[in-house]
């Protein structure tokens, strides 16, 4: 589940605004995440973590798209998979996490880093990360990696 907390929200005198939170997200938007220079971060290490926890974590909460887009041209998609499509794209999706786990435990039995075997787990993770920047860095955050999802199941 997405979680944001605001830890921190602090006014200077000048009237600058530097707001900190703890978020969970899921880890394939991480990237999106890290592009934004204006906004400080520091990630969870899917490295440190033991496997075998990890491997849990995944097969019993993993993370799953709330919306399936359309195959699209551009950044982002208007169009979304509805009513067996959808399902079928959650089935699917589930499969593959199924797959993931199984291959992973494999690697690590066979005596593979957690750093690796982890690796494999990503697109089904999520991660926690703490983040500080100024208002205007959230703004430009939010404007440009702010949706809006219009679906119907």
């Amino acid at each position: 589940m997405i979680k944001v907390e605001i830890v921190a929200h602090s006014l200077s005198p000048q009237g600058d605004e530097l707001i900190s939170v703890l978020c969970t997200f899921p880890r394939i938007i991480l990237a999106e995440v890290n592009t934004h220079r204006m906004l400080s971060k520091n990630t969870s290490s899917s490295r440190a973590i033991p496997f075998e926890k990890m491997a849990e974590a995944v097969h019993n909460n993993p993370f799953i798209p709330i919306a399936w887009q359309k195959d699209h041209k551009g950044m982002q998609g208007t169009e979304y998979l509805v009513d067996r499509k959808h399902e079928n794209a959650v089935y699917e999706w589930l499969k593959a996490r199924d797959f993931a786990v199984k291959q992973a435990n494999i690697m690590n039995s066979d005596g593979v880093t957690k750093q690796l075997a982890n690796r494999l787990l990503e697109p089904f993770m999520w991660t926690t990360m703490f983040i500080t920047g100024s208002k205007e860095g959230w703004d430009n955050f939010h404007a440009l990696r702010n949706p809006v999802y219009e679906w119907e199941y």
